[in-house]
């Protein structure tokens, strides 16, 4: 008798047990179930963007590449992806994406600038300091000018030349559009630029544009410190830099 009275309190705990595990996973499962109602609801919907550094873009043009509607769920939205639709646009060098709940996106956008210019037919093919080409406009926007000579056997348009001319400008300008006048890519593809108080940088081939801008620019600040006006800058070697005095 005894051991049938523990035998049906045995099964009445695995009975109990039972039951409070499946109360556990019911419990559970509404719970997770009200979360993602809750997850979707429009107390998640996006009520306040604030878009930050831009000048040239439009606040509609950033919303439509960020992919962003009334409807947007900001819990659910997809920062990073955002981020690469951004920058997918070629005047936007960077963007930062974030949320803050419960409705909250901020986007910040670093944009490019454009530092010179190639002719294309009737029109002004911009590029940006990093050689990333900015688009196409009608009316000369006087920006340094980016020529391929003639019988260099690169053609107008060739990149690799062209975004190294577009880096050096970059540099060498250092912001002021009036330092640099052109740059020239000459018949055996080696890369020169003009400044326009009458001194010529030479670049050799346009590869490594950073180091030798930056050797170039050291021998221009020596000069002007000294007062003596520079001919010619040849920094084919960055390492070792020469210049000619007038």
């Amino acid at each position: 008798m005894a051991t049938s009275t523990s035998r049906l309190a045995e099964l009445a705990r695995t009975v109990r047990g039972r039951r409070l595990a499946a109360a556990v996973i019911v419990a559970a499962v509404a719970i997770a179930a009200a979360s993602l109602v809750a997850s979707r609801s429009s107390l998640l919907r996006l009520r306040h963007l604030e878009v930050v550094g831009t000048s040239r873009l439009t606040r509609s043009h950033v919303v439509r590449l960020a992919a962003l509607s009334p409807s947007t769920n900001v819990l659910w939205f997809d920062a990073g992806a955002a981020e690469r639709r951004l920058e997918s646009d070629p005047w936007v060098a960077q963007a930062t994406v974030s949320r803050r709940l419960p409705g909250k996106i901020r986007i910040s956008v670093a944009e490019r600038a454009p530092v010179a210019m190639i002719r294309d037919g009737g029109g002004f093919t911009l590029l940006a300091a990093d050689g990333v080409a900015l688009g196409t406009v009608e009316v000369d926007p006087a920006l340094p000018e980016i020529v391929v000579a003639a019988g260099s056997g690169l053609p107008q348009g060739s990149a690799p030349s062209e975004a190294g001319a577009a880096r050096a400008i970059g540099g060498l300008d250092g912001g002021g559009r009036l330092a640099v006048i052109w740059a020239v890519v000459g018949t055996d593809g080696t890369l020169s630029v003009e400044l326009a108080g009458g001194s010529r940088v030479e670049y050799g081939e346009p590869t490594d544009i950073e180091a030798k801008t930056l050797a170039a620019r050291r021998i221009l600040r020596w000069a002007r410190a000294k007062g003596a006006l520079v001919v010619r800058v040849n920094v084919t070697a960055p390492d070792a830099p020469a210049a000619t005095l007038g």
